[in-house]
Parts: C-alpha cells; structure tokens; sequence
C-alpha cells in the first residue's frame, strides 16, 4: 500500500491519504471483479436482458452504497481495527464460490455463486474494518447480497404459481363486483361481452411475482430508514406482500376491461406498459402504509448508538491494517490462480456458448408416416416470454389410417446457453390450466419399441455407448439419410389429468428432453447433462406429447400411438438440432479456446 501522505499518530493510529484510499480501493476492487466475472457478468447480463424482472438489480448496489453514506458519520467516529477473522471468512467464500461454480453439478448454482461473494464482501469489511464498522454495515451488505442477484426460476416457480391463482381469482371476483359476466378456469379468466368471449390468460407475467420482489427490496429500503422500532420495520416490509397482491389484481382487472375494447391490449407491449403504469399508485399506497406507521409510534428505541462523531470525517485504522490489506490482495489474487487453474484442471466451462439449430423447427414434415399435421398453434409475445424461447414449434398430428383417428399435440421448445431455467411441463401448464390430475406423480415410461428400428452408431459413443441411429427418407434430396439419435435410455415422463368440466375427458401428457445430446426424462436429468460445466456447449429442447380421449382411453392406449409416432416424428427432429458429435469435435479441435 502507497504510503504516501500518510501519518501515524501517538496512538498508533493510521490516518492514510485520499490518494492511498483510493488505490488501495482500486486495487480490491479490480482483483473482486477478476475473481468474480464469471458471477458478475452473468448477472449483468440477465438484468439487462431481463429487465421487468431483474433490471431492478443493478440499482441495488447503489442502494446499499447510500445506506453506508447515511451512516457514515457512526461507521468513522472510532478508528478501524482490523480482524483477521475477515481474511479467513474470505477464504471460506471463495472455497464456497468455486464449489458452487466448478464443484460437484448438485451444487452449481447462480444464487449459491452469489452467497460465496456476499461472504467475501463481509470478508473484505470485517479484515479491514473490524467488528465495531461491520456492526453499521452488515445490513448494507446483506441488503446488496440479497437484492442485487436474479433468484432462480426454480425457487420462484412455487410462489409464482400461487400467486397466479390468487390473481386470477382476485381478477374474476373485482371484474365480477363491477359488473362483468366473467368465468375461472385454471389460470384463465374468461370474459362474456357484447356477445364475444374475450379470454384472459393469467401467465407469469402476471402473478405478480415481479412487483413483489421490486416491493420487497423497496419496503425493506424504507423500513430500513424511515421508521425507528424493529416491529414497525417487520409489519412494513411484511406489507409488501398483500400491497403487490392486490395492486397486481387491480392490474389483471385493468386488463380484462381493456381487452373488451381491444384484445391486443392484454397481450404484449400493452401489457407490459400497464404493469408499469400501475407501478407509481402502488407506490403511494406503500408510502401511506409507512406513515401510518410512523404515527403508530408509541415510544422510542431510544438510540443507543455511539454518538456521531462532530470533528472531520476521516478514515482512521489500526496499524495492522496494512499488513491485513497485503493479506487480503494476496488471498484474492491466489484464489484467483487456483480457482483459473483448477477450472482448466477439471475441465469445468465457466461460461457454455450456445448451439444453434440446424434448421427452424418449423421445417419439421407436416407428414410423418402415416400422421398429418392438421394445425400449428403460434403463441402472442406474453405467453413466448412465458415459454421462455422463440424457437419453439405446437403441432397436432392426426392419423386416419386405423378405425379410428388418433391426434397428438407435438410441442418442442429448444433452449441453448440458459442459466438456471428448465421450461415448464405439464405438471405445472396443465393443471394451471384448469385441469386435475389423475396420476398423483409423474411416471417414466419405458419407449424400448423405439430401439428396435435404429442402429448402433459404429464410429461415436456418448458416456461409453454408441449414438442410435435412425434411417429416413430426405424429400429434397430423394435419398436416405442417416440421423444420431439422443443417446440414453428412452423414457417417457407421463400424466394423466382429468378435465372437471369433463368428467368423461381424459388428457394423457408424455414428455422427455434432449440435452447435450442425451436422452433425459425430467428437468433434474437435464441439469445434470447441460449444466455439468465439462460441456464448452449447452442446449436443451424439451419434446411434449399430449393426446385426448374417453374414459376408455388409458395409459396402454395412450402410448400405443405415441410409440410408432415418436418413431417417425422424432429423426425429424433430431434433424433440426445440431449434431453433438460435431459439436464437441468442433470443442476438441479447439482445446486452447
């Protein structure tokens, strides 16, 4: 550390100068975002991709920075002493960021990335600060750690889907109260009006789950500073919860009325525009909670804090202050070494690239065998933001060749360098849909029929088994042509539902994914395919298959007809998704990049 400027006082004391503040700064701050890129760009990346959502994240810092301005007169009324208690936090956080970044694949996780940098950052302050500073900027730091990163779909899913329902019920009672003839099913609110039925689908969008984290980082902010008791800070920030529930149901109401005008008004740019519109009353009605509550003081706390200090405001540390910054920048710095070479040692991607398709999915044959398409289905922006990709292709195939004619509804939806996020089932779409399920949990399926038609590949293996290999006929270049199939066990995860409006109606859903080019069952599989980090690249596309009948129309039955045309359907669509064997030779030609 620059010295320059500085003094040492009789006390022991060191008082360092504006200029060694800020390269000392400079320089924990530089190697911090060294060590962490891979964490900090991703979630960089994600708030400005996904603004709605997490754009509110890259505010939080600033946030957090103004807490520890507010009370800087507190933090600087008493030298720093440092605590090598900090250095070993230091270490723990980095050992927990490289577990949860090239560790076992259980364990690699965004939110579990950001916990190993949060413990630095308290690492950092407590080393360099001591406990009697940390004791004004935990809350800052826990405020930043817990607000500044984007929280996994798969923790959110759960509260998301409740709160789907109560929007939706919120929304079909308030547009009843007002005079609408309106009906619930599932997730949808259907509008009878003028003689038209309008719709309104209630997806992710609109659970509210969005302006329930903004409210809550916001009512902590609030409770934080403007009120004096911890009981007044607790029932503040626990209003944030009833607050973004009914104002996201005066939202979902804003838009039932506005698609009876228009129904382009519910769905896409519209609809967005009139969540954030309903973002400022719903700031005032949280700022009349607070001074409600600040006139519901019956006593103070009385503060019993250390006195602002009333001299200069400088910054004051222990003489082993320079020794524990050394110490500091030399942990950082190794760990950043290791954590480089032990990602190159263990073959771990820190950062997948994504894997385009060989062709649109919509290229898939219309005419499969003995099945023809009847009907592709598009989807408006709102419910692609839901499914959470454009490359997606909602067939329904029917064949007429037996006595009876059989259809199934073929949706693929293809995913490449995500996260976190594995695409919806029907275990959750269809039974947000209205519908109950029969079977209480997910069953896997055994398709073995489908190896019986398909080759072994005589040239590449995947995981110590040769590619399958189906042969089909190429339209355009009238010929045959060879396909690798998802090298794996072919299973099918499968449900059966029941409709309520329908006692007699049976929905039978299979569906299955492909990743990296495996063959996988559930959305646990997928991750442990995708998401390994041994794979430079990542993608994965989700294959569902759902078909209807009677009551007779049973499981049996069900896979009966899915089996020969998933044997059919499924080289088309292997067709469309990029070989894996060229993927990786394209990787092993390049072990240097």
């Amino acid at each position: 550390m620059t010295t320059a400027k500085a003094t040492l006082d009789k006390d022991r004391v060191y008082t360092p100068s504006n200029q060694t503040m800020v390269l000392a700064a400079g320089t924990i701050l530089m190697i911090f975002v060294w060590l962490f890129w891979v964490f900090l760009e991703r979630q960089v990346r994600f708030a400005i991709e996904y603004q709605a959502d997490w754009g509110h994240t890259i505010v939080i810092p600033f946030i957090a920075g103004w807490f520890v301005w507010l009370n800087r007169d507190r933090i600087l009324a008493a030298p720093f002493k440092p605590s090598l208690v900090g250095i070993v936090l230091v270490v723990f956080g980095v050992l927990w960021f490289s577990m949860a970044s090239i560790g076992p694949a259980i364990m690699r996780h965004h939110n579990l990335m950001g916990m190993g940098v949060g413990m630095v950052i308290f690492g950092l302050i407590l080393a360099l600060c001591g406990w009697r500073a940390m004791r004004w900027m935990w809350f800052p730091v826990v405020y930043l750690v817990v607000f500044s990163q984007t929280i996994s779909d798969r923790f959110l899913d759960l509260v998301t889907f409740e709160l789907q329902g109560i929007a939706t019920v919120g929304g079909e009672i308030g547009l009843g109260l007002i005079g609408y003839d309106v009906a619930r099913e599932g997730h949808t609110i259907t509008i009878f009006y003028d003689d038209r039925i309008v719709p309104i689908n209630i997806a992710e969008a609109c659970s509210g789950m969005r302006m329930l984290v903004a409210f809550l980082a916001l009512g902590v902010a609030m409770a934080y500073r403007g009120l004096d008791t911890w009981w007044q800070r607790v029932i503040l920030v626990l209003m944030a919860f009833p607050t973004a529930i009914f104002v996201n149901i005066l939202r979902v109401m804003t838009l039932g009325i506005l698609a009876t005008v228009d129904s382009n008004f519910a769905a896409g740019d519209f609809h967005s525009m009139i969540g954030l519109l309903w973002l400022m009353p719903a700031f005032f009605i949280y700022l009349g909670i607070m001074w409600v509550m600040r006139h519901l003081l019956l006593e103070s706390e009385g503060d019993d804090d250390e006195s602002p200090s009333s001299g200069p405001l400088v910054m004051r540390f222990n003489r082993k202050v320079i020794g524990v910054f050394i110490g500091c920048v030399v942990v950082l710095g190794i760990s950043k070494v290791c954590f480089t070479v032990g990602a190159d040692w263990l073959n771990v991607y820190l950062k997948t690239e994504p894997v385009p398709l060989r062709r649109s999915l919509s290229l898939i044959p219309s005419a499969v065998g003995p099945w023809r398409s009847v009907r592709d289905v598009r989807f408006d922006a709102a419910m692609v933001e839901q499914l959470g990709t454009p490359m997606y292709l909602t067939r329904t195939y029917v064949d007429s060749t037996g006595d009876h004619a059989q259809s199934i509804q073929l949706h693929i939806a293809y995913y490449t360098d995500q996260i976190d996020a594995i695409p919806h089932v029907p275990d959750t779409c269809l039974t947000a849909a209205g519908l109950s399920q029969r079977t209480p949990d997910p069953s896997n399926v055994s398709v073995s029929g489908l190896l019986e038609s398909w080759a072994d590949d005589p040239e590449f293996q995947l995981d110590g088994s040769p590619y399958p290999i189906a042969t089909v006929h190429d339209s355009v270049l009238d010929c045959d042509v060879d396909v690798r199939m998802p090298s794996g066990e072919p299973l099918v995860r499968y449900m059966e539902f029941l409709d309520p409006a329908h006692p007699d109606r049976r929905l039978h859903a299979g569906y299955f994914f492909i990743a990296n080019g495996r063959w996988k069952p559930s959305p646990a599989g997928v991750k442990m395919a995708a998401f390994t980090g041994g794979d430079r690249h990542s993608y994965y596309c989700k294959v569902q298959l759902i078909a209807e009948g009677d009551s007779e129309y049973d499981q049996a039955a069900f896979f009966a007809g899915l089996e020969p045309f998933l044997s059919n359907v499924l080289p088309e669509v292997m067709r469309s998704i990029a070989d894996w064997t060229e993927v990786t030779a394209v990787t092993d030609s390049n072990p240097s990049e």
